[in-house]
């Protein structure tokens, strides 16, 4: 189990564990994240945001919070 900033590009994994507090895990459901999801990293350039797909919609997290999402490869 890795956090999401240590993903490449194109990466497709299943969301295992999220390490935040009730506020974030709110925001997350709401943006359509939650445990056993499956992502795909777009953009993982190792500075700046993380740009996953989830489904159909892509989504921005800033490293500090993707540091916080844990996730396996498929």
């Amino acid at each position: 189990m890795q956090a999401l900033t240590e993903f490449k590009k194109t990466n497709k994994l299943k969301i295992k564990h999220l390490d935040c507090g009730q506020n974030f895990k709110r925001r997350l459901a709401e943006l359509g994240l939650f445990e056993d999801m499956e992502i795909e990293i777009i953009k993982n350039d190792n500075f700046g945001p993380l740009l996953i797909k989830i489904l159909d919609s892509k989504i921005a997290l800033g490293r500090g919070e993707a540091e916080k999402i844990y996730g396996e490869k498929n």
